[in-house]
């Protein structure tokens, strides 16, 4: 079990791997899922934590279902 920073990070990290293997850049992925640049980069960096809405929006941005997106170790 992960307390809430590392599953925050587990996410982030994985957010951008899925992300660099669609090439998609973290502009891009923000403009998708109706976020800003430097949202998804706080995301990715452990910054912030995503709530439950905004991993929806990326995991559909990312045209991946939001279970293979918290697909973590």
């Amino acid at each position: 079990m992960f307390n809430k920073q590392e599953l925050s990070e587990k996410i982030g990290k994985r957010i951008k791997q899925i992300r660099k293997e669609k090439g998609i850049s973290q502009s891009e992925l923000g403009w998708l899922c109706q976020k800003d640049k430097q949202h998804i980069e706080l995301i990715e960096n452990n910054k912030v934590s995503p709530n439950v809405y905004t991993l929806y929006q990326i995991a559909c941005a990312l045209e991946i279902e939001l279970s293979f997106l918290l697909k973590i170790d």
